[in-house]
């Protein structure tokens, strides 16, 4: 009888669970911010795409700074532009997990080259709303000396986006 109730306390709530739901993005456009400085590439505007499980984001930043006071008079401007292939690797009820790979370009005061490899998950708390956050490995080949970042700050971003 021990055995019996064993038995059924053990398969009741495997039959009472209901289905995993994975998030669909197929044909789904995100808007919205991405937060990280790869590079001496600015975050900014962050949008995405998602084409089934294979998804394009295209990253904008602009980062501007004036004169520090008692230091060089000299203000930087860094412009970024990136560009992303995400794929989603794993799928559970409201979150996704993704690898990606892309380049991003600094330009003007920046001026760098970064390719960069993520891996990162995107949590969504409504249908139209999500944060991510990702770390990876960032080479930035645009300079006189290859610099090799993996998993220090600079190659951690979060983002947020409302899909439509």
């Amino acid at each position: 009888m021990k055995k019996l109730a064993l038995a059924l306390a053990t398969i009741a709530p495997l039959a009472m669970a209901g289905t995993a739901s994975a998030k669909d993005m197929k044909g789904r456009f995100g808007a919205g911010g991405q937060l990280e400085n790869l590079g001496g590439v600015p975050g900014g505007l962050s949008l995405k795409y998602w084409i089934a499980d294979l998804g394009i984001q295209a990253l904008l930043g602009l980062e501007i700074k004036g004169d520090q006071d008692g230091g060089p008079d000299e203000s930087t401007t860094g412009f970024g532009l990136g560009l992303r292939i995400l794929y989603n690797i794993a799928r559970a009820n409201d979150t996704n997990m993704y690898a990606g790979a892309g380049v991003r370009l600094g330009l003007i005061d920046a001026d760098s080259t970064v390719i960069d490899l993520v891996l990162g998950v995107e949590h969504f708390f409504t249908d139209f709303f999500s944060v991510a956050g990702h770390v990876g490995l960032g080479i930035d080949v645009g300079g006189d000396a290859t610099n090799v970042s993996l998993g220090n700050v600079g190659t951690w971003g979060t983002s947020f986006h409302f899909y439509f």
